[in-house]
């Protein structure tokens, strides 16, 4: 539970940042991009070398590692384009409801058992999560077309992939630390070449320049990210939850502590609705944790 509750509390520091850099001006695909190098440098530092030599291309994990960064990029990317295009809330909303499909993933291929408890509260966390989110008069955009809803579904399918993702790959090849750390760190090495990539063409185009406070904005964004990846994968590991209620309670939790801090820090206004998401939450945390341990 430590190392949930971390994991937790480091997501909701990454939002948070993201409100902060938003009003600072920071370019935020720049900021993304150079916080994966951080990232690299960081999972480095705590495994004592850099990983990737060229046997590692014969790793079983490295295949996985790589296509986890370049789902990074993209729905780093897609959450980017959707909350200008479509709107904040549907954006946000189909990030946090993503939390489905690793559950139903556990449940097929792991057949991990999901009691009335549990499923009851996994059906009040996506209320929750509608009713938190719940400000569509504010973020609603008039102009949206039909195909816009393309973007929130790919990220609705992105997010819960990844997740998805990493409980197969915990399970199937990271049987040590070492190895642990290996896979964070090829993951991340993945997402920064690829944003490099993209950012490089945008740069000889002339549509990005590079500035010193983006370099700054990386480094207070790449250390807690890499962490809040290695405590989650940390938690899956620890078996004394299920992954069907490890990332349930880790994707409302970290919309309940950033919505506090959006309530105390920058003093927004939250609507009776919002509110009473708040409180399901709650206890929506509460019946999959005691639903979890009544399996």
């Amino acid at each position: 539970m430590i190392y949930l509750g971390l994991s937790i509390l480091l997501n909701a520091y990454i939002g948070i940042a993201f409100i902060l850099f938003k009003k600072c001006k920071v370019d935020l695909f720049q900021t993304i991009v150079y916080n994966y190098a951080v990232c690299v440098i960081t999972g480095c530092m705590v495994l004592g070398y850099f990983p990737i030599q060229s046997h590692s291309l014969y790793e079983a994990y490295f295949p996985w590692a790589i296509l986890m960064g370049g789902l990074f990029i993209a729905v780093f990317s897609l959450l980017a384009i959707s909350s200008v295009r479509v709107g904040v809330t549907i954006t946000q909303t189909a990030n946090k409801l993503s939390l489905i499909i690793p559950v139903l993933f556990s449940y097929v291929l792991y057949h991990e058992e999901i009691s009335i408890l549990k499923f009851s509260g996994i059906l009040v966390a996506i209320l929750a999560i509608v009713f938190v989110t719940n400000q569509l008069k504010e973020d609603g955009n008039s102009k949206v077309s039909l195909s816009d809803y393309i973007l929130p579904l790919s990220i609705f399918i992105g997010s819960g992939f990844i997740d998805a993702m990493t409980k197969y790959v915990q399970q199937a090849f990271l049987q040590s630390e070492e190895i642990s750390n290996a896979y964070l760190i090829s993951g991340f090495f993945s997402a920064f070449v690829i944003g490099c990539i993209f950012l490089l063409l945008m740069y000889i185009r002339g549509k990005k320049k590079f500035e010193a406070k983006n370099l700054l904005a990386a480094i207070a964004l790449g250390v807690p990210n890499y962490f809040s990846i290695y405590f989650l994968v940390k938690a899956l590991q620890d078996h004394s939850l299920s992954s069907s209620a490890i990332i349930p309670i880790n994707n409302i939790g970290v919309l309940f502590v950033v919505s506090l801090f959006g309530i105390f820090l920058f003093k927004e206004k939250l609507t009776k609705i919002n509110y009473a998401g708040l409180a399901l939450t709650i206890f929506a945390i509460v019946l999959i944790f005691f639903g979890d341990g009544s399996n």
